[in-house]
């Protein structure tokens, strides 16, 4: 949305990559083969999977972008929109990269606190945000890491009061039970970002991608590297979208054990916060985190404001009971 991008990148002439038919390919300074096609650079806007991906999503393909991971995209966000000095508004406790992106692009960043950690008091919030003259609000929905979803129309009061750009990060979404769809024909003002990572298990090839109105994807691209998906993530990122049935039994299981734990957990007298993620966000005594770790169990600590506070992903149904069992005896061990 022009509106709110910067001065600078308005002028900006994008990069542009002119893919042409060829026998022999001499002008990109690129080496000899020796790898079976990897010696030339990848499409450049990925086309061929932003094409399926736009036909599965019922968009356009200049209504999406792709990015090395969702991580890229935010920043290319800043890079577009962020002025030094300007602020950017989140919630707390949120994902900590916001902040330190943040940070990086010389920004403002301020932070609005979840109702004891679980739920997000709406008016409150545009409150903050027209208080705090945001350029940038970013939403994590799903909220990593407390798990904790805001109902659709609850993101619209927010994109219909605030004057800003809004960045809905649905990493998680498909862990919810809401159907995988997006305003942003609707509101111009609005960027969303989902990944390849988390449902569909592929966070080593690194892609994300953004839903948006064309012009705000225009304005992405003019600050976007040129070939920043590589050839092997184009490739991997068409086979798994060609593979839905799998992503979808995936996160079908990963619900099922998500609630399975949290029983659990509430049984163990550990206090566990509802999630629509693939992870959940509990209270709990340093000897349960020790006695997991002792036993090789990785699970992600919080310090400062949240110690003491830990959050658990969900994995496969062999190794929730792994982490059961661990948990079981400490807390016979201790009660």
């Amino acid at each position: 949305m022009e509106k709110y991008v910067r001065e600078e990148i308005k002028k900006l002439t994008a990069y542009e990559v002119i893919n042409k038919d060829f026998t022999i390919k001499l002008d990109a300074n690129e080496g000899v083969e020796w790898i079976k096609g990897l010696n030339r650079y990848p499409l450049d806007k990925s086309d061929t999977l932003r094409r399926e991906l736009a036909k599965q999503l019922g968009k356009d393909k200049d209504e999406i972008v792709l990015g090395n991971g969702s991580s890229e995209l935010i920043e290319l966000a800043m890079k577009a929109y962020l002025e030094a000095g300007e602020t950017v508004v989140s919630f707390s406790p949120t994902f900590s990269m916001y902040q330190i992106f943040t940070i990086i692009h010389k920004g403002n960043y301020e932070e609005y606190p979840l109702d004891d950690k679980k739920k997000l008091n709406i008016e409150g919030f545009i409150d903050f945000i027209q208080e705090k003259k945001a350029k940038l609000v970013i939403i994590s929905n799903p909220n990593n890491p407390t798990g904790l979803f805001i109902p659709r129309e609850e993101i619209k009061k927010i994109l219909t009061s605030v004057d800003a750009m809004v960045i809905l990060d649905e990493a998680y979404i498909e862990f919810t039970n809401e159907p995988k769809m997006d305003f942003t024909k609707e509101f111009k003002n609005m960027l969303v970002l989902r990944t390849f990572s988390k449902a569909m298990g592929l966070a080593g090839i690194r892609l994300g991608y953004m839903i948006a109105d064309k012009e705000s994807i225009g304005y992405i691209n003019r600050v976007r590297s040129p070939y920043n998906v590589n050839a092997l993530t184009q490739e991997m990122g068409l086979k798994a979208l060609n593979d839905q049935e799998s992503t979808n039994k995936n996160s079908e299981m990963i619900k099922k054990e998500r609630e399975k734990m949290k029983i659990f957990l509430q049984e163990q007298d550990l206090k566990a916060f509802p999630s629509e993620a693939n992870f959940l966000f509990f209270q709990a005594p340093k000897a349960v985190f020790d006695a997991l770790e002792n036993k090789g169990v990785l699970i992600r600590s919080f310090s400062g404001k949240l110690e003491g506070y830990y959050r658990l992903t969900i994995g496969t149904p062999q190794e929730n009971d792994s982490v059961r069992k661990i948990i079981e005896e400490v807390q016979h061990a201790t009660s």
